[in-house]
């Protein structure tokens, strides 16, 4: 059995994170996995992990961030914590250490090839900071292998790998049995009965300036007058550090009038909220492969997103959904309106975007990807 340890500097649940802890669920008996991670914000992934019985061990790990303080803190406090992480893979005699997370967690690359480890990179980003690229460009001759979550991550990392590697492309994953069209909730709450009646459009994500929150304002108070019984529904965690800007968010929708734009907050099972969700609308201005929008997908929702990460491979324009532009409103607005006037033309879409995420972004499609990709590496 080949002995991963997989190593992530940000604890806050997110696609990453649920890609980890079910990948390590679905490939138990074959792969023993061992996550790593901060503490900070850890708790949903924590729960995460327990609920699929995944063996975790928590470090004090610093995160790089633009407040000059706690940069540097990073800077004075990574060489002692990749040495700890070292240490540790050494101890367990893991086969591969896993790094996810982007191109910025570079300490488990460092701490792997320390250990005398084989190690590969799992990138998922298409937008990074100059110096966050060039970092990584240093590092990039150090793992075995990388993994890209989608095509545009390869694309846009291609030109800063110094030295040829193994590449493997492998999209985030959806559990198309747990999220189904038939999903039904026997959760009672109060959004439930607000939006009962409603044609609901809805996102879902930890609240933060890429995932494009104010291009679903803007699109939501231009048709506001134009189809009744809408409401839009914003379903994700608000973490500290994003207060002020989730702040922001919700003095625009007081100044646009929209009462009927409602922030729900995080929940750790976010099926009974999508069930109910007519329409998902996906504003980001950068992704990769978004496991909120396969998620949508599997449960049989028309899809409307910008054009990020790989979308556009599974979100055909006018068959399943509709592609729009970055940070642009009225396009948004334009999908959503033509969603929300034609309810065939709903339904149509959702069951096109469900049989596209069973058969090419269903967890086992992944699963059996990652296992191929661990064994070529562990047996180069």
């Amino acid at each position: 059995m080949i002995r991963v340890v997989n190593i992530i500097e940000e604890a806050k649940l997110g696609g990453p994170q649920i890609r980890i802890a079910s990948v390590a669920n679905s490939l138990k008996g074959q792969v023993d996995t061992t996550v790593v991670f901060p503490s900070q914000n850890a708790d949903q992934f924590r729960a995460k992990l327990d609920e699929y019985k995944i063996p975790y061990k928590v470090f004090n790990l610093s995160r790089i961030t633009r407040e000059l303080k706690i940069a540097l803190s990073y800077i004075f406090f990574s060489p002692l914590e990749i040495i700890k992480l070292a240490r540790y893979f050494r101890k367990e005699n893991f086969d591969l250490v896993h790094v996810s997370g982007g191109s910025w967690q570079y300490k488990g690359v460092i701490a792997g090839k320390i250990s005398g480890l084989k190690v590969v990179w799992h990138l998922n980003d298409t937008s990074t900071p100059w110096f966050i690229r060039k970092t990584f460009s240093l590092f990039s001759v150090l793992p075995e292998a990388f993994i890209f979550a989608s095509s545009r991550s390869q694309n846009y990392y291609a030109p800063l790998i110094r030295k040829r590697k193994k590449e493997m492309l492998i999209p985030a994953p959806v559990d198309t049995t747990k999220f189904t069209p038939v999903y039904k909730s026997e959760v009672s709450e109060p959004i439930l009965d607000i939006v009962k009646g409603k044609i609901v459009i809805g996102t879902t994500g930890n609240i933060n300036p890429v995932k494009g929150i104010e291009t679903l304002i803007r699109a939501a108070e231009i048709i506001k007058d134009v189809v009744p019984d809408l409401i839009f529904v914003v379903l994700g965690e608000v973490y500290t550090n994003q207060k002020k800007y989730y702040n922001q968010l919700v003095s625009l929708t007081k100044r646009l009038s929209l009462d009927n734009f409602i922030f729900a907050g995080g929940r750790p099972d976010i099926r009974p909220l999508l069930s109910v969700f007519d329409i998902y609308a996906c504003c980001s201005l950068a992704e990769s492969s978004p496991i909120a929008v396969w998620e949508a997908m599997a449960m049989g929702k028309p899809i409307v997103s910008t054009d990020v990460g790989d979308v556009p491979q599974y979100i055909t324009n006018g068959q399943n959904g509709f592609i729009t532009k970055i940070n642009d409103p009225r396009r948004m607005a334009d999908g959503l309106r033509a969603l929300a006037v034609d309810r065939d033309l709903r339904e149509k879409f959702g069951k096109r975007s469900r049989a596209t995420a069973v058969s090419k972004l269903d967890l086992s499609i992944c699963t059996e990807k990652h296992l191929r990709a661990y064994q070529s590496i562990v047996d180069d």
